[in-house]
């Protein structure tokens, strides 16, 4: 009976260890998808600017933490980058760890990011940092930060 109950929690280590979510990721699927939609969200941004990639890449209630303010909403989103008070933005990210929830439907990424531009005024900047953006499983499959 012990061999019996042995092999029974063994066999239910692996399985808890090969967790996949609803839509049958394994866990190095749903790591490699978060890699990549940070991916197309830094190429999205480098092609049709800061408005169009943060608002697309949003949940519809995702949120941005900016000069102290949290702003809420796609629509939201867009106006804060749609403000043109900056002109040859240049935004470039990595993420350098990905975890995902045990049951799949949130993600959190962080890593280095590069920023630099011109102001209206002719003023150049540049500064360096650390992201931290988190993701949220979506039902159509895609994923959507829900904060950023």
């Amino acid at each position: 009976m012990k061999h019996h109950f042995s092999l029974l929690v063994t066999l239910l280590i692996i399985s808890c260890a090969c967790t996949s979510n609803k839509a049958g990721l394994t866990r190095e699927e749903a790591t490699q998808q978060i890699y990549e939609v940070e991916q197309a969200f830094n190429d999205m941004l480098a092609k049709e600017g800061r408005a169009a990639a943060f608002a697309h890449f949003a949940a519809e209630d995702g949120g941005i933490q900016r000069n102290g303010k949290m702003i809420i909403g796609k629509d939201s989103i867009f106006a804060f980058y749609d403000d043109k008070t900056s002109i040859n933005v240049k935004l470039t990210w990595k993420p350098d760890r990905v975890d995902i929830s045990d049951d799949f439907t949130l993600a959190s990424t962080w890593g280095k990011f590069e920023y630099s531009g011109t102001r209206q005024n002719g003023e150049h900047f540049q500064s360096t940092g650390i992201f931290h953006t988190v993701w949220k499983h979506q039902p159509d499959g895609s994923w959507r930060y829900v904060y950023d």
